[in-house]
């Protein structure tokens, strides 16, 4: 919530840094394309606050960049737009909270980012998730990774993850839940109790995981897949029943 206090209070916020918590190792090879991370992003509805222009909110910086908001739950976008409602009633009136898909937002920050500006992104998580993350991240003795926390399940015996089957391809699912995950984990084990005592669950940040897409391309990077909370299954659900037959 400190986070999101501090845009409604300034409309900024500074860049989450990058940590060490990476799923690749930091030697620069051919990064994935634009359509594959563009995929990938786009099963995940977020939020941010869009004028009658269709520009999200943001805050510009000394050097020309713009900072906007990404939320991955309605209540930290409903924070933020009382807030808004509070200190500039009149700037406040010509936002609205939408929906539209991570991938989106993401097309255009790319599209608006040049040699000399750029259209940042910074994540705002769940704030009770960010919790969750922090205390697990604690217990394993690393630091929260700041930004919207993701989950993934690792073998350590064999220092491999586990993969669902999909479209009769393993795949590596990322979770935006820890209670998700922990439901997953319980349903591996219960059909592999050999595997019990050597899955153990690694935290990252979406920021750091967009950018790992960004510079690197390899097997294990096609074989993600992002999980949605149960927030967004209900908007995925919702828009889907929406749409015409």
């Amino acid at each position: 919530m400190k986070s999101i206090i501090r845009w409604g209070l300034t409309l900024g916020i500074l860049i989450n840094p990058i940590t060490n918590l990476s799923l690749t190792q930091p030697i620069p090879v051919v990064a994935l394309p634009k359509s594959v991370i563009v995929d990938f992003l786009s099963g995940v509805p977020v939020y941010s606050l869009i004028n009658q222009q269709g520009s999200p909110i943001g805050r510009q910086l000394d050097n020309g960049s713009v900072i906007t908001p990404v939320f991955m739950s309605r209540r930290e976008a409903e924070a933020l737009a009382t807030e808004l409602r509070r200190i500039d009633p009149e700037t406040a009136s010509s936002y609205s909270i939408q929906v539209l898909p991570l991938s989106r937002i993401y097309e255009v920050a790319r599209e608006n980012s040049g040699n000399s500006t750029r259209l940042f992104l910074d994540y705002i998580p769940n704030t009770r998730e960010a919790e969750v993350a922090r205390n697990l991240a604690r217990e394993r003795g690393q630091e929260y990774p700041g930004d919207v926390p993701l989950y993934l399940a690792k073998i350590e015996s064999n220092q491999s993850y586990l993969t669902i089957k999909q479209n009769d391809q393993d795949v590596v699912p990322i979770f935006f839940e820890k209670a998700t995950i922990d439901q997953w984990i319980k349903r591996v084990v219960e059909a592999q109790p050999e595997l019990g005592d050597s899955i153990t669950i690694n935290v990252i940040s979406l920021s750091n995981l967009i950018a790992n897409l960004e510079n690197n391309d390899n097997n294990f990077l096609r074989s993600l897949l992002l999980w949605p909370s149960e927030e967004m299954i209900q908007i995925i659900r919702s828009n889907s029943q929406n749409q015409p037959q």
